[in-house]
Formats: C-alpha cells, sequence, structure tokens
C-alpha cells in the first residue's frame, strides 16, 4: 500500500490533521505516541525548529570560549546543521526534551525512508517552510512533496485546503528566503556579540553583550528616543479662544486663525503654526474681546464612516495593548485561540483583508460567536450577514489573509482572561463589517470678530452604527481628549450673517511637551513603519516600500528578547506598557557601530528577504553582499575605536527613571497658574 508522510510543525497540529483526514475519509485513527496513522497515511509533527545552526565552535577552534576578536570574522561557505537539543556551556543537557526530539528525529527518520511521497504541513509561513524543509534535506528525502498550507487549524479548514494542496517546489523562494534570514541572523549576532562582548569584559563587565540584527536597531529606537526626552527644551506658546454668543442660542467656543499671508517670525516658531510672542497675541485679545461677532461660514456636511478593516497581528496587538497586555502576551493567547481551541484563523499577518468565499460563512461565525459567548456579551443588534464591507477583497490577500473567528464551538468560559480578551477583539472587528457606516453631520462655523477670525467645528450623530460595537460614538470622543482641538459636541445652530458677540476672549500659556516614551501600541507602529526614523530621504523613501523591524511574527518575541537581555525596562506601572532603555543599552549604543543600531540595516534585509520569496534575488548575490556587510559591523570593534566609546562600570549611565519629570516652563506661570500642555507634534513617531 502506498505510504505518504504528513509532516506537521508541531504534534497538536499533527493530531488535527489526523482528525480531519479520519473524518473525510470515515476511517479510524491509530496512535503509537509519535505519529497517528490514518489510512495510507503517517502523520508526524515535529517540535518546531528541530534543527538549528551549528555555534562557531564547530567551525575551529579559534573560536572556542572565551572569545577573540582576532579570528572574526566567522563566515562558513557551507552551514551545518545540527539537532535543536538544548545546551548550556556549549554542551547537550541530558533533559526531557533532548530525549524528546531525540526520540522524534529518529522516528521521521524511519518513516521518510519508507515513504512513497510526503505532505509538508509547516505553518504557513516563511519559519513554517524551512522546520520542514530542514527535515527533508537533513534525511536526504528525494521523493515527491506536497505543500499543505492551512489558514484555519478545523476539520473544515483542513479539508479546504487539502483540495487545495500544490508542489512544495512551488515555494522553493519561500524556503529560500528562510535560509537566508536564518544565516544573516547567525552570522551578525554571532560576529558582534563576540567581537563587542570580548570589548564589554575588557573594560571590566560581567555577561554578555548581545547583538542582533533587529534586536539591536530597536534598543536603538529607545534610546535614541530617551535622548530627544533628555533634550528636549519646551517652546512657550499662546492660543485665543473667544466665547461666542448668538442671540439667545447657547455659547460656543472657537480658537482663533492664523490669517492667510500673516508674516511668520517673530510672533511664531519656527513651524510658523505656535504663536511665541505675547504681546502679539494680547494685542488682539484686546482688539476682539467684547466685540460684535459675525458668522461668515457655517457649513454641515453629512459624512459616513465605514467600519475599521479586519485585524492584522499589529493591529490586534495594538488594540490588546489598551487592556495592558504585551505584545507577546497577545500572541501567544492567538497562536493557542487558532491551535488549541479552533476559534481563530492563522494569526501571523500582516493582512487586514479576507477571502471572499469567507464572507458566505459569516452567518454560521456569527452564530457560534453568539453561543460561544452565552451571556457573557450581548452582541448588539443591527447586524446584517448579507452585508459586505470592503475587507472582503481576494486582490488584497498575501500568503494569509487577515485574522477572523471561525465556525467553531467553545465555551469562553473556559478560556484564560487573556484569550476572553483577545477572541472577543478579533469578534467584535469581524462583526463590524456587517454593521451599517457611522453617520453624523460634520459642522463648521466661524466667526469674523474685528479683524480676525474664530473658528469651531462640531459633530452631531446621525445613526451610530458599527460604532455601537464599540461603546457608541461617544466613546472615541472620551478616549483622547485634546485641549488644541475645535471640536465640541452640540454647535448650536447658527445662519450665515448672523451678529451675536466674543465675550470673553481668552489667552491661554501653553508649552509643547516632550515625546512620550514608546508603548506597546507606539513601539509595534514604529517596528512596522521604520521608515519614520531614517533621515536619508533615499533610504527613506525605498523603505517605505517594504518591511520594518522584523514581520508580523517576530515583532513581539524581538520586544520580549530586548527586555529579557536587560537592554530594555518594561513598565507596566500605567494603562498602556511602556518601554525605556537600561543603563547597559546606554552604554552599548555608545559603542557599537552605528549601522547596526538603526532601522534602515534591518529594513533593507527584510526587503531583501522578500525579494529572494518572490524569486527576485540570487542567494549568492545575497551571501556577497552578507559578507561585506558583517566585515563593516566588527571593524569598529576590530580597530580600537569601539573600545575607546565603550563605558567602563564606573562610566555606565544612570538609570532612567520610570516615570519622566516635566521640565519647568515659563509659559505655564502666564496669566493662570499651570494650563494644559499640548504635544510636541515633531517629536511624535
Amino acid at each position: 500500500m502506498t505510504r505518504i508522510v504528513v509532516i506537521a510543525e508541531k504534534p497538536s497540529m499533527g493530531r488535527d490533521i489526523a482528525d480531519a483526514l479520519a473524518h473525510m475519509g470515515s476511517l479510524q485513527v491509530q496512535g503509537d505516541g509519535l505519529c497517528q496513522h490514518v489510512g495510507q497515511y503517517t502523520v508526524v509533527g515535529a517540535q518546531g525548529h528541530l534543527f538549528a545552526l551549528a555555534s562557531p565552535e564547530e567551525y575551529g577552534q579559534c573560536y572556542q570560549f572565551p572569545w577573540r576578536i582576532e579570528p572574526l570574522p566567522v563566515l562558513p561557505q557551507r552551514f551545518i546543521l545540527e539537532p535543536n537539543f538544548p545546551k548550556e556551556k556549549g554542551k547537550v543537557v541530558n533533559c526531557s526534551l533532548t530525549q524528546s526530539i531525540r526520540a522524534r528525529l529518529a522516528k521521521i527518520k524511519a518513516l521518510l525512508a519508507s515513504a512513497d511521497s510526503v505532505v509538508h504541513a509547516g505553518d504557513p509561513d516563511r519559519e513554517g517552510q524551512l522546520i520542514v524543509d530542514d527535515i527533508l534535506r537533513q534525511f536526504g528525502y528525494r521523493g515527491p512533496v506536497k505543500r499543505l498550507w492551512l489558514h484555519a487549524q478545523t476539520r473544515d479548514g483542513i479539508r479546504e485546503a487539502w483540495g487545495k494542496m500544490k508542489d512544495n517546489s512551488a515555494y522553493a523562494n519561500l524556503g529560500l528566503a528562510a535560509v537566508a534570514r536564518r544565516e544573516s541572523d547567525w552570522v551578525i549576532g554571532m560576529n558582534a556579540t563576540r567581537a563587542y562582548s570580548a570589548l564589554w569584559w575588557k573594560k571590566g563587565h560581567k555577561g554578555l553583550l548581545n547583538i542582533g540584527r533587529v534586536v539591536t536597531p530597536l534598543v536603538g529606537m529607545i534610546v535614541r528616543r530617551e535622548e530627544e526626552i533628555d533634550q528636549f527644551v519646551p517652546i512657550d506658546h499662546y492660543t485665543l479662544k473667544a466665547r461666542i454668543q448668538v442671540g439667545t442660542r447657547p455659547p460656543f467656543m472657537a480658537s482663533w486663525i492664523k490669517p492667510d499671508g500673516e508674516p511668520g517670525l517673530p510672533p511664531f516658531d519656527t513651524s510658523g503654526k505656535l504663536i511665541v510672542n505675547s504681546a502679539f497675541v494680547q494685542a488682539i485679545q484686546a482688539r476682539c474681546a467684547d466685540q460684535p461677532a459675525q458668522i461668515v461660514v457655517a457649513d454641515t456636511v453629512p459624512k459616513k464612516e465605514a467600519a475599521p478593516r479586519l485585524h492584522s497581528l499589529v493591529e490586534l496587538q495594538k488594540m490588546a495593548a489598551k487592556m495592558g497586555y504585551a505584545p507577546d502576551e497577545v500572541l501567544a493567547a492567538a497562536q493557542a485561540l487558532y491551535e488549541k481551541h479552533k476559534l481563530l484563523s492563522y494569526p501571523r499577518t500582516e493582512c487586514q483583508y479576507a477571502p471572499e468565499s469567507e464572507h458566505a460563512k459569516a452567518s454560521s461565525v456569527i452564530r457560534c460567536i453568539t453561543n460561544n459567548f452565552g451571556g457573557a456579551w450581548e452582541i448588539a443588534p443591527g447586524w446584517d450577514a448579507q452585508r459586505k464591507s470592503d475587507a472582503w477583497d481576494d486582490k488584497k490577500l498575501g500568503e494569509h489573509f487577515a485574522i477572523i473567528p471561525l465556525p467553531s464551538t467553545c465555551t469562553v468560559s473556559s478560556l484564560s482572561q487573556i484569550e476572553r480578551d483577545v477572541y472577543r477583539l478579533v469578534c467584535r472587528q469581524y462583526l463590524a463589517q456587517f454593521f451599517c457606516a457611522f453617520e453624523y453631520q460634520a459642522t463648521t462655523v466661524i466667526a469674523a470678530v474685528a479683524d480676525q477670525q474664530f473658528k469651531a467645528t462640531g459633530q452631531i450623530t446621525a445613526h451610530e452604527g458599527w460604532r455601537v460595537l464599540f461603546g457608541g460614538a461617544q466613546a472615541f470622543k472620551n478616549k483622547a481628549p485634546d485641549a488644541d482641538s475645535d471640536e465640541q459636541d452640540n454647535l448650536p445652530p447658527v445662519q450665515l450673517g448672523q451678529i451675536g458677540k466674543a465675550a470673553p476672549v481668552e489667552l491661554q500659556a501653553k508649552a509643547t511637551r516632550p515625546p512620550a516614551r514608546f508603548t506597546s501600541i507606539t513601539l509595534l507602529e514604529a517596528m512596522e513603519k521604520a521608515y519614520l526614523f531614517v533621515t536619508d530621504p533615499k533610504v527613506k523613501a525605498k523603505l517605505k516600500q517594504i518591511e520594518g523591524l522584523g514581520t508580523a511574527a517576530t515583532r513581539a518575541s524581538i520586544i520580549a528578547r530586548a527586555v529579557s537581555a536587560s537592554l530594555v525596562v518594561e513598565d507596566r506601572s500605567g494603562k498602556v506598557i511602556s518601554y525605556f532603555p537600561s543603563p547597559k543599552a546606554l552604554g552599548y549604543i555608545r559603542c557599537v557601530s552605528e549601522t547596526l543600531t538603526k532601522p534602515d540595516l534591518t529594513a533593507w534585509f527584510e526587503g531583501k528577504l522578500e525579494s529572494m520569496a518572490r524569486g527576485e534575488l540570487d542567494y549568492a548575490d545575497y551571501q556577497k553582499t552578507l559578507a561585506c556587510l558583517v566585515e563593516h559591523v566588527i571593524a569598529a570593534a576590530k580597530n580600537g575605536s569601539a573600545l575607546d566609546l565603550m563605558p567602563t562600570p564606573q562610566e555606565m549611565p544612570k538609570a532612567p527613571t520610570a516615570k519622566r519629570s516635566r521640565k519647568p516652563s515659563a509659559a505655564r506661570q502666564h496669566r493662570s497658574g499651570r494650563p494644559k500642555s499640548s504635544r510636541n507634534k515633531a517629536g511624535s513617531p
């Protein structure tokens, strides 16, 4: 009988595939501990990466600990793969994990020796491709291989994907990009960590100076943000607001508008937006106080706002961050909801669109959502499963589609708190697609007072639509109040030409605020949009078209790695987690090659890997570029310049405090005691 071996990325996925195969063929599943047998199929799960690149010590004694700079760089012509056994101080640890990996490798090797064909069932991404490709290469399998590309780990999802399998050769470039990613990280991480750690010890420090292609620029961004905060000088500025009353109607507040053609400096700062001259604004106040106010603009425009698109992983992590969850916690919960509970589609995705074929399942999905939550969440009425938002679009799909709920049953009380919260966030975003648009009346009123103008804007809800799921229109207004905004609720109805009075006209003294520390929301945004932190316009334009720091699948682990390496401090004292650099980070950023500490390099790398995945870049050319790059990043360590910049233990910078104090501002003492401050927009990512 033909024997087909199915290799899944994990044992749990293997069991799910075996169950689906049995259900499709009305067969029984027989297991032997390491694998499941279903008719002609034998399903076996890996344990993630069963193979890893060997350490530099395997390439020569000169790379043994304690590390020295002189033999570097280590650039293997051919990389050695070895079983991914846990190690301590370079020695394999004889533990249950080692024994499990050894037994699993032996089983897979024996199965492949007699297999007629193989089904590759790694996760549907770059790393999933690499995990199973490694197994096939290491055991020399040369037979036919089909690729199972799973978006949903349910019976229906597996059956649907089973009917769409392609030859594994169609994913060869994706696998090659995964190999290049692994080798790049190894070459840069191993060489730079060894080179700079050797200098670190020479200066009298203990421990390692962990350096990586992605983690180091992340730390660099956080350090530079801290420097911006420390070096920030507030700009004192002033605003004018007039209280306008027309007839017996309720008064409204309107802000002064800078007239067209108004000269720039000296009344304004270099941006031309902030008034920095108190005499200038006081003169306007004197001219306008208690003067007639004629309505010169009174516009009301009906507007609609469509529901926000479906969740990508980053958007889900940003939304969950408002509940106090860290990015890696959100990813772990989403992964469990995908693998264990079968409630969500594949979570490691950049996409916010879903296949049009998934829209047809809406009724059953919404029914399952309602049943799963029971009375724990009363879903607002008004949805229509036939309604189709622009989130359902086959033309905008990548390798994966957005994270969506599946037509699966699971009582939410059986989930952990974070799993319940993440599941609800995904369901809410999904349900929003089946509500009508948020409709409102946008009003703009401009009043002429003396020779000046004052503006107010307002918004009146006509129909809440999808916003009812998010607490209604008022909840959006209450989330982020802005003291500088002209917008207000319930602007009174006024007509063009009506005359009222401006009384009083208030002068408010303010000061710009320093940029905020990165939070779990803004740090993810910064990693995704690394081009915003690039100064070279040519590089910025190029990076804008490609990936940022890491990918959707890796950003959470990169942040967690920086925290565990004591380079970044995670501050959970606020509602949203924030991050600031440790003294160790402040010290090593001074001496590490600038090429490594800026996002340009790693974002460039991600672009190259994407090009390789599309078959546009030759692997040999990539290797040559990598070799030149490694020589460059350790040059400062080898020529002594990095050692000169590296602080001794006594010279290490002090740790930043968890809460930043604000620098005093002269404007705060003007007229009123402690006015509200406005954010310095230039400092925000």
